[in-house]
C-alpha cells in the first residue's frame, strides 16, 4: 500500500518526535499531523495511528493527511512524588465543594524541581495560594483532562463519588426545606415556622423533592382547616380516606402521618403523641378499639348500656363499654354514688375476683377519651369520683389532669407515698428510681417534695391490697 505522506515529511516528523523524548518540558495537545505546522513538532507521548483508511479519498499531493490521536501520557513532571499532596488537596476541596466550586487552595510545599514542574505548567511564578481555575485549565490544554476531575482522575487522585452523592443529598435536603419554608410562608399560625424546624430536625425530609413537598404541606394545610372549620366529627381512618383517598394516610409511619402528627404537636404545644394526641386534637382514632373496662358501675336507667352493665355485674365480670356505647347511651348512676378510678386494668380485674362492692374504672395508663368522657358523665350525675394511680413522675401527671378533670386524688398524697416506701423497706423490695419530677401535686404539695427528695417509684400493684380494701369500706 502506498503512503500518503511525503518521505520527507516522515523524517521530520521522526526526528522531532526523537528530539523530544529526550525533553523533560511540558507539551501542548496535538490533535492532528496538521498541529506541527502550530507547534513545530509533535509532543512525544502523542501516538498517532497513520494507517490508511479503505474508503479514504486520494490524497492531495504536497498535503498533510490527518492522523487520529490517542490521549496523550501525562508527562512524567506531572506524576512527581512532590506534586501528590498538591493533587490530593484539590481533590478534597472538590470533594467538600463539589465540582462547581473552584477557589483555590494553599500552595503545599515543593521541591525545587516540581516547583519548576508547576511554574512550567502555569507559565508564572508561583504565590502562596493556587487558584484551581487555573490549574484545570492548564491540565487540560495539555490533555491531562478535560476538566480537573478528569485530569485529577488520570492524575491518581479521581474525586469520590461518596462525596459526590453527599453533596446531592444536601442540595436536595437544602431544597427539600426551603420548599417546606415557602409553602408556609401565608400560614396564619404562628407556630408554622417552628413545625418547618421540627420536620426538618425529625429527618422527615430525607429523600423528598421539592414537589412532594409542596404536596405534603398542602395535604397538612387541608386538615388543619378542616379542624379550625369544626368539620371533624369521624374517625382518623374515615378523616384520610375523605381528605386524602386513603384510610391509611395518616396512619403511623406515613410521611403525611408524620407531618400531620407534628403540625398537631405545635399546634397543641404539647409533645402528645399517638392516640393521646389525636384525641387532643379533636380526632377519635375510632370509637370501639379502646374501651373503658369498668366494674360494678350502678346504672340509673335501662337503656342498652345500662342493661348491659347491670347483666356483667350480676355474673361477676368487668365489663368494657365502648365511647360509640356512651356517646349514644351516656350512662348514668345515682347521686352520691363513689367510683374509684384507677390507672392500671389489673385493680378492675382483683376487684372482680373478690366482689367487690365498689365501684371501679380502669383509666388503663394515660386516660383515653373513652375514660375521660364516662369520667365526666359519672360526675355530671352526681357521682363521687376519686382518682388512684402509680406513684412516679407519668403517674403522678396523671393524677394530675384527672384532678383538673374533676376526680378527687384518692390515696395520692405525701403520706400515702411514704407508707408505701416504708412498706417497701420493711419487706425488703428494692424500688427502682425514676429520673424525672412529678411536677406540681395541687392537691397535696407534701407529695411533690417527698417524690423530688426521694424519686422511689411505687407502682399501684405494689399496694394493690390495701388500695382495694380501702375502697370497700370508703366514701370519698
Amino acid at each position: 500500500m502506498t503512503s500518503r505522506f511525503v518521505p520527507g515529511d516522515v523524517r521530520r516528523v521522526e526526528r522531532q518526535r526523537l528530539a523530544g523524548a529526550q525533553s523533560n518540558c511540558l507539551h501542548p495537545v496535538v490533535t492532528d499531523v496538521r498541529s506541527v505546522e502550530r507547534f513545530g513538532r509533535l509532543p512525544p507521548d502523542a501516538r498517532t495511528d497513520l494507517s490508511e483508511k479503505p474508503d479514504a479519498a486520494p490524497a492531495t499531493p504536497g498535503a498533510l493527511p490527518v492522523a487520529l490521536v490517542t490521549a496523550p501520557r501525562i508527562p512524567e513532571p506531572l506524576r512527581a512524588e512532590g506534586l501528590q499532596t498538591l493533587w490530593a488537596s484539590a481533590r478534597q476541596r472538590l470533594d467538600r465543594f463539589g465540582p462547581d466550586r473552584r477557589g483555590e487552595i494553599t500552595r503545599p510545599s515543593l521541591g525545587p524541581s516540581d516547583e519548576l514542574a508547576l511554574q512550567s505548567l502555569l507559565g508564572h511564578p508561583l504565590s502562596g495560594r493556587l487558584d484551581l481555575a487555573e490549574i484545570e485549565e492548564a491540565l487540560a490544554g495539555r490533555g491531562v483532562g478535560e476538566d480537573l476531575c478528569g485530569a485529577l482522575t488520570r492524575l491518581g487522585h479521581p474525586p469520590s463519588a461518596d462525596a459526590a452523592k453527599r453533596r446531592a443529598a444536601k442540595r436536595r435536603a437544602t431544597e427539600a426545606r426551603d420548599a417546606l419554608r415557602l409553602a408556609v410562608a401565608d400560614w396564619p399560625e404562628s407556630w408554622a415556622v417552628r413545625w418547618t424546624e421540627k420536620i426538618a430536625g425529625s429527618g422527615l425530609l430525607g429523600g423528598l423533592g421539592s414537589d412532594e413537598v409542596e404536596s405534603l404541606a398542602a395535604d397538612v394545610r387541608c386538615l388543619l382547616d378542616r379542624l379550625e372549620d369544626g368539620l371533624v366529627s369521624t374517625s382518623r381512618t374515615e378523616l384520610a380516606a375523605a381528605l386524602f383517598g386513603s384510610s391509611h394516610a395518616l396512619d403511623k409511619g406515613e410521611k403525611l402521618g408524620s407531618f400531620v402528627r407534628w403540625a398537631l404537636r405545635c399546634r397543641l404545644g404539647s409533645g402528645l403523641d399517638g392516640r393521646e394526641l389525636w384525641e387532643a386534637s379533636g380526632i377519635q382514632p375510632d370509637r370501639v378499639s379502646m374501651p373503658a373496662l369498668t366494674w360494678a358501675i350502678p346504672p340509673a336507667g335501662d337503656s342498652p348500656v345500662d342493661l348491659a352493665v347491670r347483666a356483667a355485674t350480676s355474673g361477676g365480670l368487668p365489663l368494657h363499654i365502648s365511647l360509640l356505647a356512651l356517646l349514644r347511651h351516656p350512662l348514668r348512676v345515682p347521686a352520691g354514688t363513689s367510683v374509684l378510678v384507677v390507672e392500671n386494668p389489673r385493680l378492675v380485674e382483683a376487684a372482680a375476683e373478690r366482689g367487690l362492692g365498689c365501684c371501679v374504672v380502669a383509666a388503663n395508663g394515660n386516660p383515653t377519651t373513652t375514660v375521660t368522657t364516662l369520667t365526666q358523665q359519672l360526675l355530671e350525675s352526681g357521682a363521687r369520683v376519686g382518682y388512684h394511680g402509680d406513684f412516679d413522675a407519668a403517674g403522678i401527671a396523671i393524677c394530675r389532669r384527672m384532678h383538673e378533670l374533676g376526680c378527687l386524688p384518692w390515696r395520692m398524697d405525701g403520706r400515702d407515698y411514704q407508707k408505701a416506701v416504708e412498706k417497701a423497706e420493711r419487706d425488703g423490695v428494692r424500688l427502682d428510681r425514676d429520673s424525672r419530677g412529678c411536677g406540681p401535686t395541687p392537691w397535696d404539695s407534701a407529695l411533690e417534695d417527698l417524690f423530688e427528695a426521694r424519686r422511689l417509684i411505687v407502682h399501684e400493684e405494689f399496694v394493690l391490697a390495701e388500695v382495694l380494701d380501702e375502697a370497700a369500706q370508703a366514701a370519698w
